[in-house]
This record gives structure tokens, C-alpha cells and sequence, in this order.
């Protein structure tokens, strides 16, 4: 299967990360002498389902050699613009693709085992859409200085992943679907109105369980969707700040 990898992240001039490291693109990072987007690369196409590399963000020029095939579409804007950029160039050169990997790239501390875990674990079920869920205490286990922000459901708090799995034509043959997340993404009122305010009141007095998100809003958003709780912290360890930079250099340092 292919790889829509999001590598488009243009941090600002007041960006605590680039006032650390002078650099405005995310992916470019240098970690221990290469750049991020090169370690979560390798891990992907170190599996043996992975085939393809859609890179968006990226431009061949700025691009290091990543030494995989890479197709590279110019940045769109917001994140859910670029995925959707990413998902027109695949059709483009593969129409008959069924299933693709949805990944950022500052995520470097992921490995090609868990990749192939990933992929296992989504494959055995039938689904539409596939996202990483990362528990509480398996992340603060793990990382207990990375400082992740949890949502908060009946069982536990969880963190979102960073790599998910979904069908190609959940954006091809919903255009309203996509139409809708587009305009409710900056309004909360219209996200009132796509996921129902019943919804909203039991997420707030937490009386949610996965189980329960998963069927309201694969019902909402009209497609078949699956949380995979991940025992592999490493899939939700984005660099966002300088300390978790931090983190994950000394984690590959001692890899090294």
C-alpha cells in the first residue's frame, strides 16, 4: 500500500522550535544529523506492504533524498487540506489503491515493527477508517516528561496517534462528508450541529467509551471507523515543543 505522509508543518517566526533550531519547516528538523521526516520514512518503508511515498508539504528541492519512491505535492494549507491533496495524487497515479497509510512526519521515534503491528492490526477487520489511540499511562510510562494533552472518556484518557489507516474512496465518494468537516472545522456551533449535541454533553460529564465514539461518529460521518488502542507510545510521540525534541534526541542518541 501507499504512504500519504503530511510534511507541510510551517512553523512561525514566535514558533519556540524554530526560535530553538533556526529551521521553518518541521520535517526538516535535524535529529542527530538527519532530518526527522528521514526516520519516520525509513521505518514505513522498512515494511514489506508499504510501496509508495506521497510526500505533501515537501518540495523535491527542500526534500533530503529519502531514498524511497516519493511523489511530492506542494503544501495546501491546513492539515485536513493537505491530506485531501495527498488522496487526489494518489488517485492520479494509482486508481485502483484501496487501502493507504496516513502519517505525519514528526514522529521519528516510530520503527518498522510497529508499523507492521499497525497494519496487521487494522487488516483484521473490514473498516473504513483506522486511527491510533495512545492510553494514558502507556505514554506517561514511557515519556513521562512529554506533557501530551489527553481527552478524557469513561474507561481512560487517551492521546491521538499520529498514524492512521483508511480507504481510498472514504474522501472520493464522500464529497459531502468532506464538505462538511471543511466547514465545520473552524466553528464549534457547526461542530454541534455534524456530531449532535447529546454527544458533546456525555464527552463533557464523560460518560463516553471509545466503543461509543466509534459508533456515533462513524454513524455521523457516515463511515465505518475503528480506534486502535496502541501498546507503542512512540505513535503518539509528535515533536510539537523544544523538550520533546529533546526527548526524542536523546531516545535515538542512545538508539545510536
Amino acid at each position: 500500500m501507499d504512504v500519504i505522509m503530511t510534511a507541510g508543518g510551517l512553523m512561525g517566526p514566535e514558533d519556540p522550535l524554530r526560535i530553538m533550531t533556526g529551521v521553518t519547516k518541521k520535517a526538516l528538523l535535524r535529529i542527530n544529523g538527519k532530518p526527522m521526516i528521514h526516520y519516520v520514512v525509513d521505518a514505513l518503508a522498512g515494511s514489506p506492504e508499504v510501496e509508495r511515498f506521497i510526500i505533501v508539504g515537501l518540495s523535491p528541492e527542500e526534500s533530503p533524498d529519502l531514498g524511497v519512491p516519493a511523489t511530492f505535492v506542494p503544501a495546501q494549507g491546513s492539515l485536513f487540506d493537505n491530506v485531501v491533496a495527498g488522496f487526489e495524487k494518489l488517485q492520479e497515479i494509482s486508481s485502483d489503491a484501496q487501502l493507504v497509510i496516513l502519517s505525519t512526519a514528526d514522529i521519528p521515534l516510530l520503527t518498522t515493527e510497529m508499523v507492521n503491528w499497525f497494519i496487521r492490526t487494522c487488516t483484521e477487520t473490514d473498516h473504513d477508517l483506522y486511527y491510533t489511540i495512545v492510553e494514558r499511562s502507556v505514554m506517561e510510562e514511557r515519556f513521562a516528561k512529554a506533557a501530551r494533552t489527553f481527552v478524557p472518556l469513561r474507561e481512560r484518557a487517551y492521546c491521538g496517534g499520529d498514524i492512521l489507516m483508511a480507504r481510498t474512496d472514504v474522501i472520493h465518494c464522500n464529497q459531502a462528508l468532506v464538505d462538511q468537516l471543511m466547514e465545520a472545522r473552524k466553528s464549534f456551533w457547526k461542530q454541534v450541529r455534524l456530531v449532535g449535541l447529546g454527544f458533546l454533553i456525555r464527552f463533557a460529564l464523560r460518560r463516553l467509551a471509545v466503543a461509543d465514539a466509534e459508533r456515533h461518529l462513524s454513524k455521523v460521518l457516515h463511515v465505518r471507523g475503528r480506534a486502535i488502542p496502541t501498546p507503542f507510545a512512540e505513535m503518539g510521540m509528535d515533536v510539537d515543543k523544544p523538550h520533546q525534541l529533546e526527548i526524542v534526541r536523546a531516545e535515538l542518541a542512545g538508539k545510536q
